[in-house]
């Protein structure tokens, strides 16, 4: 069953609301301290010899934080404070076994359960690490960023195939639905127009045996006040769905997705401060990369400019906020921005710190863990 476009006093609020941005218009620089938009917290995560980790957090919730250990396999949660509290590892190929942690992880606050993508299932486990269950899937997402735990029965997921089956032209194929945590079933689907797939990657063939993809961040469900923003890159409007299920548009971009070469696509964006934040990727390789311009746009204005963001603790640091920042934290009003101590240490000794940052790196351990710039926009 689709998801169908109605409620028409939603409708007036979101049409009002209706914003629209030009890809190929060159747009200026636009200087802004982050404090503008967001309250700064601090955090690094306690130092323990059985709690190592190399990559940034998967999942921040209002107690926890938890981190999938790629390379070895291992599950690691702390308190909110940075305290460990648990770690398992059920890598392998036993019926209560995740395959690896390479498409991340998803949590559950209510019933403490961790989701972890494992090839046409979901692995669930509680926090402590006991295994409770899996759920098939028919559709399959890619990232963790392409399902979203949308309440206590269902996910919102992204059908991956959707994107790579690139040959498959069928109109009908819907790429938005709802499936159970119970069975993975196909609970509803979410009725939005499509069009002829379009590349957000590039493939590269080296030789009948190596090859590679370069892609830049596609974030396909985003988070948004109490709702989801959905994008499919193959059309040109970005659709709000509201807790009530009700689906409208609220950005258009130009020009046509269809008629660029190269593709350059809008990854949704990020609300904070009396802005919205968005990336837009060029599909195009430059430097064994997808070129990618940070841009803002002031609410009240209408006006767009590229990103400059700088904050007062670190002299001459500029950041970015996009729907990257907001990934990890499955909320629309929290971000992350994650540095390493390393370059923290060089930047201290440079003079370049200042306030808690500068106090939190200098009573850091030589070795210590990353610090955690967490972003509570206003």
């Amino acid at each position: 069953m689709c998801l169908l476009f109605s409620g028409c006093s939603f409708e007036k609020s979101v049409e009002n609301q209706l914003i629209e941005y030009n890809l190929r218009a060159s747009y200026p620089s636009r200087e802004i301290k982050l404090e503008e938009v967001a309250d700064i917290e601090y955090l690094q995560l306690e130092f323990d010899d059985d709690f190592l980790f190399s990559v940034n957090p998967d999942i921040i919730t209002t107690d926890k934080i938890f981190i999938g250990q790629r390379s070895t396999g291992d599950i690691l949660v702390f308190s909110r404070n940075g305290k460990p509290l648990s770690k398992f590892n059920h890598s392998g190929n036993g019926p209560e076994d995740y395959i690896n942690l390479s498409n991340g992880l998803l949590y559950d606050d209510f019933s403490d359960e961790i989701y972890v993508i494992s090839g046409k299932k979901i692995m669930v486990y509680a926090s402590s690490g006991e295994f409770k269950r899996y759920i098939p899937l028919l559709r399959q997402p890619g990232r963790t960023n392409d399902i979203v735990n949308y309440d206590s029965n269902t996910f919102l997921l992204y059908d991956r195939d959707f994107e790579y089956d690139y040959y498959n032209t069928d109109q009908d194929v819907v790429p938005f639905v709802f499936i159970s945590k119970e069975d993975g079933s196909v609970v509803e689907a979410i009725g939005m127009p499509t069009d002829k797939k379009v590349p957000t990657y590039v493939f590269e063939q080296y030789s009948a045996t190596n090859a590679n993809v370069f892609r830049g961040p596609t974030n396909h469900i985003v988070r948004h006040n109490d709702g989801y923003l959905l994008t499919n890159f193959s059309i040109d409007t970005v659709y709000f769905l509201s807790a009530e299920k009700k689906m409208l548009p609220i950005l258009v971009r130009q020009p046509n997705i269809q008629s660029m070469n190269p593709v350059v696509y809008l990854n949704s964006f990020v609300e904070a401060g009396g802005y919205e934040f968005v990336s837009v990727v060029t599909v195009r390789l430059e430097n064994l990369r997808l070129p990618i311009t940070y841009l803002m746009r002031d609410r009240k204005t209408g006006s767009i400019y590229r990103q400059k963001i700088t904050f007062n603790d670190y002299k001459g640091k500029e950041v970015h906020i996009s729907p990257e920042t907001i990934t990890n934290t499955q909320d629309s009003k929290l971000g992350l921005i994650v540095f390493g101590l390393v370059e923290l240490q060089d930047a201290n000794r440079e003079n370049k710190l200042s306030g808690k940052l500068k106090e939190l790196v200098e009573n850091s351990d030589e070795d210590g863990n990353p610090i955690y710039m967490l972003l509570h926009f206003k």
